[in-house]
This record gives structure tokens, sequence and C-alpha cells, in this order.
């Protein structure tokens, strides 16, 4: 239990950036982009993947770093978000040190993909064939061995 539920305080959301980077205004007809979520849990999710997409999305607000920070929660859910708002109070200054503590916490080798692997990836009986297809393709796509379509097919 966490301590502020055992001496009966309500728990509340924080920000782990300053109070002043909320007040920074946005430009007339800005609009909050729809982002992709990470939710810190799947294992093949990539967190460089997903600063890349976030940023991306921000492109319209991407000379401003701090208005980047504000809108960094927007993209996370789950896990990911409860990370985010344990995150004391004014830890993160700046959109670098977000993404140095967001690297820091969720950076994970990522599992290598070889061609045997590939080799001995079967389609299970009740999987559809576009289903497999797909299935191969985002394994393929995880292998570093460059291989041309005619060699797997």
């Amino acid at each position: 239990m966490e301590p502020e539920a055992r001496r009966g305080e309500r728990p509340t959301y924080r920000k782990p950036y300053p109070a002043y980077i909320d007040q920074i205004p946005l430009s007339p007809g800005f609009k909050v982009p729809n982002f992709t979520l990470f939710n810190g849990e799947d294992p093949y999710a990539s967190l460089v993947e997903h600063i890349g997409k976030f940023s991306v999305q921000c492109i319209t607000i991407e000379n401003n770093p701090l208005l980047k920070l504000r809108l960094f929660g927007n993209s996370l859910s789950g896990k990911a978000f409860t990370w985010y708002t344990n995150l004391p109070t004014n830890s993160v200054q700046t959109w670098e040190q977000m993404e140095n503590v967001f690297h820091d916490y969720y950076y994970r080798i990522q599992p290598e993909v070889t061609i045997s692997d590939l080799a001995a990836l079967k389609q299970s009986e009740d999987e559809p064939a576009q289903d497999f297809i797909t299935r191969f393709k985002e394994r393929k796509m995880k292998c570093q061995i460059p291989m041309e379509e005619r060699h797997f097919i």
C-alpha cells in the first residue's frame, strides 16, 4: 500500500516537471495529437521507436522542447503512465532529461532474431495464412541479417 493511502491521504496526480511549463501558451488552434501509446509492458516495444513516433507527432511544436515535455505524459498508458506519475515532482527540467530518464528505466536489449529463428516459425493449425505472414514479417524486421524476399519464400 502506498504511504499516502496508509496515512489516509488521497493519492494525487503529480507531474515530474516544473509547474511553469503548464503556463507556456500553445499556438492558436493547436490540437493535441492522438499519440501512439506506450504501456511499458510489451517486451518487443521499442522505446526508441516510441520517442521517434512521439517526436514525429509533435512536429508542430518541435522547436519548443518544453512543450514536448508537457505533452509526453499523453503518450503513455498503463504501467508506463504510473511510472511517469511516480517520478518526483520537479525532477525533470528539460525534454532531454525526460528522454534520458525514460531510456534509463525502459531500455531493454531487444531479442535478436536469427535466420534459424525465422526458419523455425511454423503456421499453427488454426492460424489464418495472412496472420502467419504478418507474424513472420514482423519477426523478420527484427532480424539484423538482410535477406531478399525470394530467399525466405
